[in-house]
């Protein structure tokens, strides 16, 4: 049996490290709906971390796999099951919608920041089975099909509607993140 020396020490978890902060989130995926926390580090947006990943005590986080904690998963068929962490495939994420705690903290300075000027358009975003409807935000000179091929996988929905309600009762939510992998139309509205 091997013995840790008094001056070896166990690895830290990732999650334990002190810049990184949660987010309240609910996940739809192709297989069920996750409600549970999420994360980021205080330096990103939800969305950045969801394209890019994070890095926590030296390892990247999050580049294929979206980790949640806390969670309450609802399955389609019916029922649900508590989890105390759980490791979602990017791939099967059909939109994350941000309950509380998506945006970096402020100091109200701009200094170091790329300041992008963004135009909202009205939109409906179809992902089966649900429909979304808010504003689709792109670079200002972008129209709506230039932003949707764009390279980054999740792209960004603000005041949002999602029709059928959801199976937590939610259909309102300030900021949705929706995988254009997974996306069978756009429409601009009128």
């Amino acid at each position: 049996m091997a013995t840790k020396s008094p001056h070896q020490e166990a690895p830290m978890d990732w999650r334990s490290d002190p810049d990184l902060r949660t987010v309240d989130v609910v996940v739809c995926t192709t297989a069920g709906t996750f409600v549970g926390h999420t994360y980021r580090s205080s330096r990103l947006r939800l969305l950045d971390a969801l394209n890019k990943g994070f890095a926590a005590r030296g390892a990247r986080i999050g580049l294929d796999y979206m980790p949640m904690t806390d969670v309450e998963m609802y399955f389609p068929e019916g029922g649900r099951q508590s989890m105390s962490s759980v490791h979602i495939r990017k791939a099967n994420v059909v939109f994350v919608a941000e309950k509380s705690g998506g945006q970096p903290e402020s100091d109200g300075s701009k200094a170091g920041k790329v300041i992008v000027a963004k135009k909202p358009v009205d939109a409906r975003v179809c992902v089966v089975p649900y429909v979304l409807v808010g504003r689709l935000h792109s670079a200002a000179w972008a129209e709506l099909v230039t932003s949707l091929h764009q390279e980054e996988t999740f792209i960004p929905l603000t005041k949002v509607q999602v029709s059928p309600p959801l199976v937590t009762g939610e259909s309102v939510f300030e900021f949705v993140a929706v995988n254009k992998d997974q996306v069978v139309y756009v429409g601009e509205a009128q």
